[in-house]
């Protein structure tokens, strides 16, 4: 028998085709390593039944090693048969309570769950708390009668809906290809197994086999899969509450000449069919219930106001100012959009990451739990936990990338000159180390004067330079060998967390080589432009056309040159005479270059002269 969390550490084997660490599963599921490790025995106990054998190894992890289609049948077993051979922990007795709840109208005693749950009457009485906890988040009520026992009380439709959310939760992506595909493709045989309870069980099969023998391909453009999903559940949980004396409200009877298209038709079909063999009604409500028309807004949603007022309440509470986030604004203001279209109130999310978020960031959970409660109040049916944590998501992103505080090494780089290609450089380095931060760059008089100024914590030069700050010195154009040994610096200056930091970076901070590249060429265009305008007002042209147009042509590449150190050979300059004039028309566009913060070498100034000097 194996318990809850070593049946999900064995489907999670199942789904990852790597290595997992001991150490992450801890951190995952909020135990300690000890406990992952007691789990993997059930779980490697399980697997050798199976004829497979769990991997494991100190420097890699822990692993399964077989075909795609052995783990595709060892899903299917271990979801078939293993899921009702869970030893009952309190998150799965706590969902058998209500499922049983919810299965009768009769009261049920703590004595009768104690029972049936092979646990003792106080460990089901603390259970019931957690059970009136989840129930109060859903409107519904556990009411307690002295020597009666419990039952539910609550509107049918939240009922229902709360169902329809539990039966989600337990849902894989595997069974839901299954599921959908005996409908679709009318494959009998494609049993992935169901966590239910057989009363829901019995039923279920009878509406998967009706839809299955209505359902025609022509559909599959009209109905989607997660439709035709949620449709099978409904129809499963209308027969169920109907056959119970649970209507949603009315009892008048749905005119089937109304409805003209061929999805409804298919779905009122299918719905008639299985009520008459239970001589029920097909009820109006019921069926606007099943294609979910019931929940249609009567009132159109702002859902630009929505995601300002929830960004808004949730920085209040988290003190955080994500209101500066424009990003976080915009793919909320899509989410939210996309999730309002159409009216519609009741969206089901699948989320596999809604465990891993509660757990992992329960305050920021109820925060924004809250914030959808307080501003979606209307539209309640939606504020449920697998759409939350979702909206959760776009504020730990928003966090990790904007807010959260980064670690970065700050770089002092040092070469001959102080310039040449040091933005070059700057942009390889924090390339391919994002938790370095290339903060100035200077040549060896300056190295004293800028340490003190820019507090740094580590100098790369291309000389050896003597200080108590470590040094890393590299080739003026640093290699791989070299960037391994700034990276290695890196690591010894901010500790353990270097490579979580430096990674977190590089996903977040750090833009594609093609976007770099674009915002690179920007610069030096703009910078070009800039350039001849300046000196175009210095130097006026009073000649021809075709000589400015060259003149504008050749200070472009003179920035292209500039940024990517291929400019003009100082030795070409040093052998030329100058004039009292040149040198004075030199400074002047030396002048007017450093202005633009260009250091350029002298011999690029003095080919810039030649063309002034045409112009006289």
């Amino acid at each position: 028998m194996l318990t809850s969390r070593a049946f999900q550490l064995a489907n999670k084997l199942l789904m990852s085709k790597s290595p997992l660490r001991i150490k992450d599963l801890s951190v995952e599921y909020g135990v300690s390593t000890r406990t992952i490790k007691y789990d993997l025995e059930m779980v490697r106990d399980w697997f050798k039944t199976q004829n497979h054998q769990l991997h494991s190894q100190t420097t890699k992890g822990i692993w399964i090693e077989c075909s795609d289609q052995a783990r595709m049948n060892l899903r299917r077993i271990l979801t078939q048969f293993e899921r009702s051979n869970i030893y009952p922990d309190q998150t799965v007795r706590v969902r058998k309570i209500i499922l049983a709840l919810i299965l009768t109208n009769e009261y049920i005693t703590a004595a009768d769950f104690s029972e049936s749950l092979d646990v003792s009457r106080n460990t089901i009485l603390s259970d019931l708390n957690k059970v009136e906890e989840f129930l109060c988040s859903w409107g519904i009520n556990l009411e307690r009668k002295q020597r009666a026992g419990y039952r539910l009380l609550g509107e049918e439709l939240q009922i229902r809906l709360m169902l329809e959310h539990m039966i989600y939760n337990d849902l894989d992506d595997y069974e839901i290809y299954k599921m959908t595909t005996r409908i679709t493709k009318k494959d009998n045989d494609a049993d992935a197994g169901l966590l239910m309870d057989e009363a829901l069980m019995n039923a279920y099969k009878a509406v998967e086999e009706q839809m299955r023998e209505l359902y025609n391909p022509s559909l599959a453009p009209i109905i989607r899969l997660s439709d035709l999903l949620k449709s099978l559940f409904r129809i499963t949980f209308s027969v169920i509450r109907l056959n119970m004396g649970h209507t949603i409200s009315s009892y008048r009877v749905l005119d089937r000449s109304e409805i003209k298209d061929d999805g409804s038709k298919f779905l009122a079909s299918a719905m008639g069919k299985i009520l008459s063999d239970l001589q029920l009604p097909l009820l109006e409500e019921e069926f606007l219930y099943v294609t979910g028309s019931l929940e249609k807004e009567t009132e159109p949603v702002d859902a630009v106001e929505i995601t300002e007022k929830i960004i808004h309440y949730v920085s209040k509470l988290e003190g955080i100012d994500y209101q500066k986030d424009h990003k976080l604004y915009s793919n909320l203001l899509a989410h939210l959009s996309l999730r309002f279209q159409n009216g519609s109130l009741y969206l089901n999310e699948m989320n596999p990451m809604e465990e891993e978020i509660k757990r992992n960031h329960p305050e920021l959970f109820k925060s924004v739990q809250h914030a959808c409660c307080r501003f979606i109040k209307q539209h309640a049916l939606i504020a449920q936990d697998s759409f939350i944590s979702l909206i959760v998501l776009h504020f730990l992103v928003s966090y990790e990338n904007t807010f959260k505080p980064k670690r970065k090494v700050k770089v002092l780089y040092v070469c001959s000159t102080g310039r040449g290609v040091a933005r070059l450089i700057k942009n390889r380095v924090e390339k391919e180390i994002p938790a370095v931060d290339i903060v100035a760059y200077c040549s060896l008089l300056e190295v004293e004067e800028i340490c003190q100024r820019e507090e740094v914590d580590m100098i790369v030069s291309v000389f050896p330079v003597e200080t108590t700050i470590p040094v890393v010195v590299v080739e003026p154009l640093p290699g791989k060998s070299d960037i391994e040994a700034i990276r290695e610096q890196m690591k010894l200056l901010i500790g353990p967390e270097a490579e979580e930091i430096n990674n977190l970076l590089e996903d977040s901070d750090f833009r594609s080589i093609r976007e770099e590249t674009e915002t690179i060429s920007q610069e030096i265009i703009l910078k070009g432009f800039e350039v001849v305008q300046a000196l175009l007002d210095a130097f006026p042209i009073e000649s021809k056309e075709d000589w400015k147009n060259a003149f504008e042509i050749h200070v472009f590449l003179m920035v292209h040159r500039y940024y990517f150190d291929k400019q003009y050979d100082q030795y070409f300059y040093s052998s030329q005479q100058l004039l009292d004039s040149d040198v004075e028309m030199m400074n002047k566009v030396r002048s007017i270059l450093e202005g633009k913060d260009l250091q350029v070498h002298d011999a690029e100034v003095f080919t810039l002269l030649q063309y002034f000097k045409k112009w006289k």
